[in-house]
């Protein structure tokens, strides 16, 4: 097996192409067209593109499937059915590629739209293009988050970051997520994230642990200046964290409000 890891110039958005003879598997294609077709030309070179993985279904992960136009896209069932059914989540998904192309003028002569073949991916053993590989299903950045163990390197989607704090669409799932992920750590020797260099097994463990430890903090809070006042586990340098962090301060709100009831 071979791994390549191409990185955008997006948030160190990491594409991954995973090659066994001739067959590639690509994960993530990210995220300019200028990198897209690197992506391309690098199949190119190892052989052809058997399959395209999706870690999960946000804007920045999903616009590369063309650099296998002919090859099936795998992604989380749960994303699968959305897109099936024509879900909010699904059509936001592209609205939010395609306003930052607008925003930022990047062209996208194909348009933003969802793979034609879409195979959907549950727990447990997988195998494409003669790669055998065990998915993870890892909810709690969003609920379609997929890993995927690779021999002994794990693939995380946005898990596990060294270039930001967690983002969380909902912390009880992120939390058992994390938890998980400490527990399959120890079995692997090198961790690719979504975002970021590529990390060793200590490194990824030690950044699962803080990140861990702020979700704690956070679900502990009993009010929002103690939320608030959580202090990050990296990234204090990095503009637009403070946002995240208030954002996952304030889905922590709703959840307080809603275990309060009316009128608390």
């Amino acid at each position: 097996m071979r791994l390549d890891v191409l990185t955008s110039g997006i948030w160190q958005t990491n594409s991954t192409i995973v090659s066994a003879g001739s067959a590639c598997v690509v994960i993530d294609p990210a995220y300019f067209p200028r990198e897209l077709d690197a992506i391309a030309g690098r199949v190119a070179e190892l052989g052809w593109g058997e399959a395209v993985v999706f870690t999960h279904g946000h804007w920045d992960h999903v616009m590369g499937h063309r650099v296998c136009p002919d090859a099936p896209v795998h992604l989380n069932h749960l994303l699968a059915s959305a897109i099936e059914r024509g879900e909010p989540r699904a059509a936001k998904y592209l609205d939010d590629a395609r306003e930052f192309d607008s925003r930022w003028y990047v062209p996208r002569p194909e348009g933003h739209r969802w793979p034609a073949h879409v195979q959907p991916v549950a727990e447990g053993a997988l195998e494409l293009g003669g790669i055998a590989m065990r998915a993870l299903e890892l909810p709690g950045h969003s609920p379609d988050g997929l890993g995927l163990v690779i021999e002994d390197v794990l693939l995380v989607g946005d898990y596990l970051s060294p270039c930001e704090i967690p983002f969380v669409e909902d912390a009880a799932a992120y939390r058992d997520t994390l938890i998980r992920l400490l527990a399959v750590l120890p079995t692997v020797r090198e961790v690719i994230p979504g975002h970021g260099p590529r990390l060793t097994r200590a490194e990824a463990i030690e950044i699962g642990r803080a990140d861990l430890a702020y979700l704690d903090r956070l679900l502990e809070a009993r009010d929002d200046a103690a939320a608030l006042a959580v202090p990050w586990p990296r990234a204090t340098e990095v503009v637009g964290m403070a946002e995240h962090h208030r954002e996952n301060c304030a889905l922590q709100k709703a959840v307080r409000d809603r275990a309060r009831g009316p009128g608390a």
